[in-house]
Formats: C-alpha cells, structure tokens, sequence
C-alpha cells in the first residue's frame, strides 16, 4: 500500500511539474503555469488518496465490538472515575 500512495502522490506531482516547466519555457509566463499545474497535480493526488483510503475502508471495515471489549471499557471507565472521587476527597496522596 505505501508504494501505492508513492505513486498516487509522487507522479501526478512529478508530472505536473514537468509539464508546468514545459509550458512556462514556451510561453514565458514563468512561474504561473508551473505553479497552475502543481496546484492541478495536488488535486489529482487528492483525489487518488481518497479513492485509495475509500478502497482501504471497504476492504478493512471496522469489527463491531465484543462483549469483552465493552466490559473492559467500563471496568477501565468506572476505575477513573473512582480515582476522580478519590482525589476530590482527599483521600489519595501522591
């Protein structure tokens, strides 16, 4: 996958840049049109790395949570709130 991102980032940008110069050397507007299509390279490359994390998402979708978990979860919840009640009486040193 990270090679995936090297070239859904790296390449449109890379390309953009290219062409950005090529156009700027013909025209002689140097650097707006290089500055144009970086800007237009970070949208294809944003759009490439939504697709791909939409994918990612589809293909790895979230496990509901277990019973254990959920346990786990309020035994850690109630711990904290024992300690808040603790320290608010004064009965915790540190």
């Amino acid at each position: 996958m990270g090679f995936q991102v090297a070239v859904v980032v790296g390449g449109p940008l890379l390309i953009a840049a290219y062409v950005g110069q090529k156009l700027d050397d013909e025209f002689g507007t140097a650097p707006n049109l290089a500055l144009v299509a970086i800007l237009l390279g970070l949208a294809v490359a944003g759009l490439g790395m939504f697709l791909i994390i939409k994918r990612y998402i589809a293909r790895n979708p979230t496990p509901p949570t277990s019973a254990a978990a959920r346990e786990a979860g309020q035994r850690w919840e109630r711990e904290i709130q024992e300690r808040e009640q603790k320290k608010e009486s004064g009965e915790e040193s540190e």
